[in-house]
């Protein structure tokens, strides 16, 4: 057995099924061996970043890690983008960058780079293989470190020249949960009973759910804390669809992508509840969100987030799930009553972002030119099943609008904010959830920088739906460029995006004009092919979103 031959072996060994990359001269023999054995699916990318991208997504609606396979320091670094915004997000990913042989790296030969120092300050995990008797442990390592606590990257860097070598005996795989998390915190039963006592004397508490609620598989226990307790729950994008938002108490994001109705829910409350967050920038709007003398409780499986971005009254180190049903054990023990001030609040809090929804939408401008809030209307009106995956730019701000429901099915890069990661988030989605329907909600620069892999798209028969917000130029950036004198760099021409589609084998829609665009919508869905909706939107339209800070006006 080679060196390449076990490293795959522990993989499949240990269920990992996703594989994506492009195929270099190091990472040939894995490629081979994949082929050979049928018993995983790998896709072929055009570029690596998109392939990060698309491992991104499986990895988000799974809990389990995919293998990015790259060749070399050039692959690694083309890749290096979307590993970043999965990293950031804490997405658990295997990264196997195959490398030119060890003594080519030791004299910085042809091809040669130090794979490693490019992430280092992002990716949870890193180990190079110099021996063959090290790959095996090192893929363990990997597997494990990437799912453990709060899910990251983890990187194995093997040279050729080692992938190739025999081991002096087959190493049968070693079975390792690779789901995310692989580890429970359980919280501090004191701490438990503070938090208890807390939300007790509350009036108005709100629940702050962050990813880790998301990987911990905290729904049920959460839907039952906000039954007890009739407690208004605003989410972050990455715990989109841990809760259904169609429940009337689950309100939707707040902060720097979200909608200031739902804001109001923080800066109303009297306490937070933060579970599976560190209360970040995006969810609190730096912090502008929450007033001073509001009492939070933050629970995190990351010891070092807790109290990091504001003070906390109680910090609690737990998963997510673990402790939401501790707390529900204790609220059941000591019993709740919930004051009618509380239930008149919540209510008042979702009829307040009704109202402010609609009233958006019904206020489409009458010049001629297609609306956001004709695309919006469009996408509420999908099943909530539906997963969105978005790109960066201002486009991204209004599917925040559309309900979800399956966690997870809002897909998007949220601390990096990454141009060129939706197309791949698109194909991961349909690749993990093939009988759900899959919108991208992309921008045109966001689609030009990773457009060859249409073909990727197109190849894999992954049936998502691109609806392209065409406005001709970076629309948010043009706004600030505007601020400070004359505009550059920020308004370009486009190819026909329909027409494209249509070459690349995908069926292709344009609309430009109003009222077109939910029966190409409908049409695009039901036909059960990729697809891409080229709309020709308002340029000068803009999303509603809270001007809380520079990077959000």
């Amino acid at each position: 057995m080679k060196v390449y031959e076990a490293v795959l072996e522990q993989l499949w060994g240990a269920g990992v099924t996703h594989f994506a990359g492009m195929v270099g001269s190091t990472s040939a023999p894995y490629a081979s061996a994949l082929a050979a054995q049928n018993r995983a699916r790998y896709v072929g990318i055009r570029h690596e970043q998109v392939g990060a991208s698309i491992l991104d997504a499986t990895a988000r609606l799974s809990g389990r890690p995919g293998v990015l396979m790259v060749h070399g320091g050039s692959g690694l670094l083309a890749a290096s983008l979307g590993v970043a915004a999965a990293a950031l997000d804490g997405t658990p990913m295997v990264v196997l960058s195959a490398t030119q042989e060890r003594t080519a790296m030791e004299n910085g030969w042809w091809q040669t780079l130090d794979v490693q120092k490019p992430v280092a300050d992002f990716v949870k995990f890193q180990t190079r293989v110099e021996r063959p008797d090290q790959a095996v442990t090192a893929v363990r390592d990997a597997l494990r470190e990437s799912v453990s606590g709060k899910p990251g990257v983890a990187q194995i860097d093997i040279p050729i020249d080692v992938s190739v070598e025999a081991l002096g005996a087959d190493v049968a795989p070693l079975p390792i949960p690779v789901s995310a998390p692989l580890i429970r915190p359980f919280p501090d039963p004191l701490l438990v009973s503070q938090a208890a006592d807390l939300i007790r004397h509350s009036e108005r508490p709100v629940l702050l759910i962050g990813g880790g609620a998301h990987y911990s598989g905290a729904g049920n226990a959460l839907m039952t804390l906000i039954k007890t307790l009739h407690i208004p729950v605003v989410n972050s994008p990455t715990s989109r669809g841990v809760l259904p938002e169609t429940h009337p108490l689950v309100l939707g994001c707040a902060g720097i992508i979200g909608y200031e109705p739902v804001g109001s829910a923080i800066t109303e409350a009297d306490l937070v509840l933060a579970v599976g967050s560190r209360l970040s920038d995006i969810q609190t709007s730096r912090g502008d969100l929450l007033p001073k003398d509001t009492a939070v409780i933050q629970v995190d499986i990351n010891p070092d987030g807790i109290g990091r971005e504001y003070p906390v009254a109680v910090g609690i180190v737990s998963d997510a799930k673990a402790f939401t049903e501790a707390l529900n054990a204790e609220l059941a023990n000591g019993g709740v009553e919930v004051p009618n001030a509380r239930r008149e609040w919540t209510q008042s809090l979702a009829s307040r972002y009704t109202e402010w929804r609609n009233d958006w939408i019904a206020s489409e401008p009458d010049n001629g030119q297609v609306q956001p809030q004709e695309i919006v209307a469009a996408l509420i009106e999908q099943p909530p099943a539906t997963i969105f995956t978005h790109g960066a730019g201002d486009h991204g701000f209004y599917g925040f609008m559309a309900p979800v429901d399956p966690p997870g099915a809002h897909v998007l890069s949220t601390r990096l904010g990454a141009m060129g990661c939706a197309l791949g988030l698109s194909i991961g989605a349909k690749w993990e959830r093939p009988d759900q329907p899959v919108i991208c909600c992309i921008g045109d620069g966001d689609l030009m920088l990773q457009l060859g892999d249409l073909e990727t798209l197109a190849r894999e028969r992954m049936a998502a739906v691109l609806v392209v917000f065409n406005n001709f130029r970076l629309g948010s950036q043009r706004k600030r460029v505007e601020a400070y004198g004359p505009v550059i760099g920020v308004d370009h021409n486009n190819p026909d995006f329909a027409k494209l589609a249509e070459l690349f084998d995908c069926r292709g829609y344009r609309v430009d004009k109003p009222r077109q665009f939910a029966g190409a919508l409908n049409d695009a869905l039901s036909s059960g092919e990729p697809a891409v909706i080229d709309v020709i939107v308002d340029p000068d339209a803009r999303p509603p979103r809270i001007a809380m800070s520079r990077e959000a006006r």
